[in-house]
């Protein structure tokens, strides 16, 4: 995530809490490449599309709902990756 610069930064001091946004560390090549994958897959796979909409329910606006999916997208990739497996959703029945 810090690689990418999306992971997020906090802003605190003492009792006083400000927002949180992504810190931008990291390369903003990669970022963009990433949030255009996750808008795109959003619309064309129902796992994600239904995570994004979960998250759009639970409040959080527009941009925070895609970089939590940004983050299940990309942690998804990596869990892919390291075990060398294809992408499948477990049915829960």
């Amino acid at each position: 995530m810090a690689f990418a610069g999306i992971d997020p930064s906090v802003f605190q001091s003492g009792k006083f809490e400000g927002k949180s946004k992504i810190s931008k560390r990291g390369n903003r090549h990669l970022r963009r490449v990433i949030y255009i994958m996750t808008v795109n897959v959003i619309r064309v796979n129902s796992f994600f599309k239904a995570y994004f909409l979960k998250r759009k329910q639970e409040g959080l606006p527009y941009k925070k709902a895609i970089l939590a999916t940004v983050h299940k997208l990309v942690r998804t990739i990596f869990a892919m990756l390291s075990h060398k497996t294809l992408f499948h959703v477990k049915n829960s029945l």
